[in-house]
């Protein structure tokens, strides 16, 4: 099934922009964290460094450290890479993948350490915020910091799919940052910077990355393609072999009108729902079939992981 998101725990990849933000938001570069503004100190110093080490090459990126001991980055981890995590506190602990959410860009690691997750807060519409973007270069060097003040423009716009009023276009708030996360004058992360270079709420990608994390790198998927249906649900006008759908006896003509005894309103709605449920959880389905109502419980499976 194609989720069409434009949002994704919420780590950043830290490197450097090719380029520096126009010259109506100039960019600033703090060598130290004193030289930040105050506001954005303590999180851009709680951000936890990554190490990421492949045959004949090594990376070091920051993540946003999230609940759960889960952090993210937007640097894509090769599946064999060896990850290792440093703190103010601790130096060159194990680090695991747990996935990736392709539709926002970032990967997802567990910490095999307790760290004390950033303070996130909601995501404001045409409010000032520090956009900071760690420059990390090892795990004990310390790091510097690309940064602007800036706004971020009304998260209704500049999006596309069905969530679309959870991002907005980086070029409508700071141009070149390849990475950033968004900081109010509260100190908390209210954004980040994805790779696909739209801002997306933090408290969101936080629910991602759980969401990733809990169900084994899937996202949940229920193995049909459907369409709205006049008055509300969804009529499948496709359904995936082997898929948690095809184990239900669904078939493409049938219309699905509840999820765990809510009302399906239409194709997008039970897209954004899947998005946000873990593979492998179970869930009540209904669906009417040649005029008949059939009630399933559903094992929903992962994209990649379908089989008889």
């Amino acid at each position: 099934m194609a989720v069409l998101l434009v949002v994704g725990a919420v780590v950043l990849t830290v490197n450097r922009g090719s380029g520096t933000p126009n010259g109506d938001l100039p960019a600033h570069l703090a060598t130290k964290l004193s030289l930040l503004p105050a506001s954005s100190r303590a999180a851009a110093q709680n951000t936890v460094d990554l190490t990421i080490t492949t045959p004949g090459h090594v990376v070091h990126v920051s993540a946003l450290a999230l609940p759960h001991d889960l952090a993210v980055t937007t640097r894509t981890i090769p599946v064999n890479a060896l990850i290792t995590g440093s703190t103010a506190a601790r130096v060159n602990f194990p680090v695991t993948l747990k996935g990736r959410d392709n539709v926002m860009g970032f990967s997802i690691v567990h910490l095999s350490v307790p760290v004390v997750a950033m303070k996130l807060d909601a995501m404001p519409a045409s409010t000032s915020v520090v956009a900071v973007a760690p420059i990390v270069r090892g795990s004990t060097k310390t790091p510097e910091y690309d940064w602007s003040t800036t706004t971020l423009g009304d998260p209704l716009i500049n999006a596309q799919g069905v969530v679309r009023y959870l991002a907005t276009k980086s070029d409508t708030s700071l141009s070149s940052y390849v990475d950033a996360i968004a900081i109010d004058s509260k100190g908390h992360v209210v954004a980040v910077l994805s790779s696909r270079h739209f801002w997306y709420p933090a408290v969101f990608v936080a629910r991602v990355a759980e969401v990733v994390a809990t169900g084994h790198g899937c996202h949940a998927e229920l193995g049909v393609n459907g369409k709205d249906e006049q008055g509300g649900g969804v009529v499948v006008t496709k359904v995936v072999r082997y898929s948690a759908a095809a184990h239900a006896n669904v078939a493409v003509g049938d219309i699905l009108t509840e999820w765990n005894g809510k009302d399906i309103n239409n194709w997008d709605q039970l897209v954004s729902t899947l998005y946000l449920t873990p593979a492998y959880t179970s869930a009540h389905l209904t669906f009417d079939q040649k005029s008949k109502v059939v009630k399933a419980n559903v094992t929903l499976g992962c994209p990649s992981k379908l089989v008889p």
